[in-house]
């Protein structure tokens, strides 16, 4: 089906099947878990076709604030959209580039996407007015569509991966060149085969596998990519055409205490540094990584400024090492970066979890727009909570 895009309306239930039933501490009361033997609906998550139709739709009704482009397209031919308010050349502009989804299995990035999208277009607020006139935003909703829309027996299981196989001689390399560490199938982790694509990326942004430099294969988490996928391949495309300032990329995780002592969920863990600073072969500019703690700082004092709601459960993701991603490998380019992870709970939550983001992603545009991110000090991104411990469903099934 190379080259042909499918699309695949989705209107199904996924019934929660076996979990692991978790030790303490718990949350109390336990939060939005899923019961067990209750039915999780995706109908609300979009489709391919719907993305399509509501990119155009907004579109048409953006009079010219907008632009949609098929920037690339998956090894079975989905197409991955951009959306662009402003120009690559506009120089007098802040230059901001957002990714959703990923992660086919991480869904609400590109739902936030969407609708930050549409405020961005139709809204006739003065304020969206003076966003678009300081800043240039472009936004891929979904690089994943192939985990997006996977589905087992019928029913939709998004999953983690693309759908590639490795095909070594794509690359002029001999049949029995090992895959990339992140091709799950090649190492037993995944069937049908596919690639971990936010491993894909390398700081050498015209890197190319070849023999020359097949000796690197297979790699491994602390390494950069090989940019082996169509969809790592899209988003470097795109990002060497805008050369963003600031780079978004929208995530989940699993579910967080905030603490030992406090035993309320978190729903949100951003991060500022996915590279160590000390690294001689990858090294990350301190004035980059100080603008990335700023824009992390910002959002999370907006957030926080508004009282005694979920909004304010934000932790410090935990230290990273990893140049192989895109946040990595971007901030390596010059980009600050900010690492959305969102807390993953089904859909009792994907409204306020979507909103999250949502109200994130727009405080960062009247920062950069007001110029209020750049008089943040750097030093109060250090101070956010780090992340607390790791729970579990307490309703899921035992095996």
């Amino acid at each position: 089906m190379q080259g042909t895009i499918r699309f695949i309306m989705v209107a199904i239930t996924v019934v929660l099947t076996a979990g692991t039933v978790c030790a303490e501490p718990q949350s109390i009361p336990n939060g939005p878990w899923v019961q067990p033997e209750q039915t999780v609906k995706l109908e609300a998550l979009t489709s391919m076709e719907e993305l399509q139709n509501k990119l155009f739709n907004i579109y048409a009704r953006s009079k010219g604030r907008m632009a949609v482009e098929i920037a690339g397209e998956t090894t079975y031919g989905y197409p991955i959209y951009l959306a662009k308010f402003g120009q690559a050349d506009d120089e007098d502009k802040i230059k901001v580039l957002i990714e959703g989804q990923i992660h086919g299995g991480e869904p609400l990035g590109a739902e936030a996407c969407l609708e930050v999208i549409k405020q961005l277009a139709a809204s006739g607020n003065k304020e969206i007015d003076d966003i678009l006139e300081k800043l240039t935003i472009w936004i891929i909703p979904r690089l994943n569509p192939e985990g997006a829309t996977y589905e087992e027996d019928g029913e939709l299981v998004q999953r983690r991966t693309n759908e590639q196989d490795w095909e070594p001689d794509e690359w002029g390399l001999d049949e029995t060149a090992p895959p990339p560490w992140y091709q799950y199938g090649q190492y037993g982790w995944w069937d049908p085969p596919g690639y971990d694509i936010n491993r894909d990326s390398h700081p050498d942004l015209d890197f190319v596998l070849g023999p020359a430099n097949a000796h690197l294969l297979p790699g491994n988490s602390d390494l950069p990519g090989f940019f082996v996928t169509p969809e790592g391949r899209t988003v470097r495309d795109v990002y060497k055409e805008l050369r963003p300032d600031v780079f978004i990329d929208l995530h989940h995780r699993g579910t967080n205490l905030m603490s030992e002592e406090d035993i309320g969920m978190c729903t949100l863990q951003i991060l500022a540094q996915v590279v160590d600073l000390g690294r001689e072969d990858y090294p990350l500019d301190p004035d980059v990584l100080d603008f990335s703690k700023q824009i992390n700082a910002y959002v999370y004092q907006r957030l926080n400024e508004m009282g005694n709601s979920p909004f304010t459960n934000i932790q410090r993701y935990p230290d990273v090492n990893l140049p192989g991603t895109t946040l990595g490998a971007f901030s390596l380019n010059g980009s600050a970066i900010m690492l959305y992870e969102l807390r993953t709970a089904k859909q009792k939550s994907n409204g306020m979890l979507t909103k999250q983001v949502i109200i994130g992603l727009m405080e960062t545009f009247r920062g950069l727009a007001d110029g209020s991110i750049f008089d943040v000090d750097p030093a109060d991104y250090d101070e956010i909570l780090p992340a607390g411990p790791r729970i579990a469903n307490p309703h899921a099934i035992a095996e």
